[in-house]
């Protein structure tokens, strides 16, 4: 792999992790992130074996926190999410293995780059399956309130359900390095047509999906492969079909396309976004008087990119006067969209929950006020201090996010003849040419190179963060 390891991004930003963790700043709570964290920093520093061990023990981590916040819903409701160990969204966890199958891809590791985006997959079945258990009732005391709060929400029009599952059900970027990574190990016998080309299929019918969801366009990169697979595993009927589907697109055929080298970009850019407070207060009547209910929520805030794509040049080092190769990058995540869609999913779920607890809150500190009021001790009030009435919920929004994801994740394939290259990626933004990087590189008959850039998140007057 090429692309990151000259650049001081990845090392400038493992120091700075490094001086937090050494500052207790991410806390018991926060392993996860300082997982994520230190996984990406390393990643970008071309530090990819200990980037790969690293996302390996946050990834176990990850699912572990998963797992065990669905078997105590009482716990939940006794705590906010801030007092809890910070177990990630379904996209973050999602992201340490794609990013991790570029760790393996980075040291020709095919194989154990398949592996990683096959996770994924599964993972969010996993975790579709898991969110309906989490759906019932209040438990306990809480159950007695849910109806107040639910009135609440309702009255000043605020959305939540908590059955929402999730919009992000698959990735299409993954499955289609799937069929790379897949294709990449042919020569050694150890990949096979099939599987490629079920990936790629996978691929474009989630792209499909991403269109509808996140009004991502379908990248024409899958085309070549579709025919290309599609020949190669036999499916000639299914040829057929894609032939017209992308009459006119030039493609190889396998035999023609296993004596090639080819190249693998993709690029990071800018970041996605962080997460601030918002609050909530809604009047009350209790107790022949007004009381207030008060909760506090996460919400996405800035991140983005000026990053439109890259240009990606090969000039061929031996043949003088050879016009080389050229190809443009095309879209392959939008994460800032993913990110937001399954954030909501995730916020339209908890919301019920914070204005029971708030409710559950507010109703017995008056109650108990009351009671020490009329009996004239404050002996009631402190009990149910003690009980954990009034610890019942912080009101404080948690607001932890992996903040070192890209907000996009380009990527574009070319095919080549086996040789030596002078290799340029110019970068293409909202304010004109962007940075462009030259290294000269060498690819052999079926060999394939991953080469990753990655570019800064835009001006903060632009929403950076």
């Amino acid at each position: 792999m090429i692309g990151e390891g000259k650049t001081p991004a990845g090392e400038k930003a493992l120091a700075e992790i490094e001086k937090a963790r050494k500052k207790d700043l991410y806390g018991s709570k926060d392993q996860l992130l300082l997982g994520m964290d230190l996984g990406m920093a390393s990643h970008v520093a071309a530090r990819y074996r200990k980037s790969e061990k690293i996302f390996r023990g946050a990834n176990r981590l990850g699912e572990m926190l998963f797992t065990k916040s669905f078997t105590d819903i009482l716990l939940a409701y006794q705590l906010n999410d801030y007092s809890l160990p910070y177990r990630g969204l379904p996209y973050e966890r999602v992201m340490i293995n794609l990013v991790n199958s570029l760790n393996y891809a980075a040291t020709g590791d095919w194989n154990g780059a398949l592996v990683e985006t096959r996770k994924i997959r599964r993972k969010l079945l996993a975790y579709n399956r898991m969110y309906p258990k989490a759906a019932g009732g209040a438990p306990g005391r809480y159950a007695r309130y849910e109806g107040t709060a639910r009135e609440l929400l309702a009255r000043h029009h605020i959305a939540y359900n908590p059955a929402q599952l999730n919009h992000y059900t698959d990735d299409a970027f993954a499955r289609y390095l799937s069929g790379v990574f897949e294709e990449a190990q042919i020569a050694s016998g150890a990949g096979n047509y099939q599987s490629a080309y079920l990936s790629y299929l996978k691929a474009r019918r989630t792209y499909e999906k991403y269109a509808l969801l996140y009004h991502t366009p379908m990248p024409s990169f899958l085309g070549p492969a579709l025919l290309r697979t599609a020949e190669a595993a036999g499916r000639f009927h299914e040829l057929a079909r894609w032939k017209k589907v992308y009459a006119g697109v030039a493609s190889l055929r396998p035999a023609e396309y296993a004596r090639m080298g080819h190249i693998l970009f993709v690029g990071f850019n800018g970041r996605i976004f962080h997460l601030t407070q918002q609050r909530f207060v809604f009047p009350l009547p209790l107790a022949n008087t007004i009381s207030m209910v008060s909760f506090s929520v996460p919400k996405p805030e800035g991140g983005g990119t000026g990053v439109h794509g890259h240009e990606i040049l090969l000039a061929p080092v031996d043949r003088s006067g050879d016009p080389g190769i050229r190809a443009s990058s095309e879209l392959g995540d939008d994460l800032m969209a993913i990110g937001a869609t399954n954030f909501k999913d995730h916020l339209s779920r908890i919301i019920l929950r914070e204005a029971i607890r708030s409710t559950l809150k507010t109703v017995e500190q008056i109650t108990a006020q009351e009671i020490a009021q009329r009996e004239g001790t404050v002996a009631q009030l402190l009990t149910m201090v003690g009980g954990g009435i009034f610890a019942v919920a912080s009101d404080q929004a948690d607001v932890r996010s992996w903040r070192l994801l890209p907000a996009t994740i380009d990527a574009a394939t070319l095919d080549i003849p086996p040789g030596t290259y002078d290799l340029t990626v110019r970068t293409r933004t909202d304010f004109g040419p962007g940075g462009s990087l030259t290294q000269r590189v060498s690819v052999g008959p079926g060999q394939y190179l991953l080469v990753r850039t990655v570019n800064p998140p835009p001006p903060s007057n632009r929403g950076g963060n």
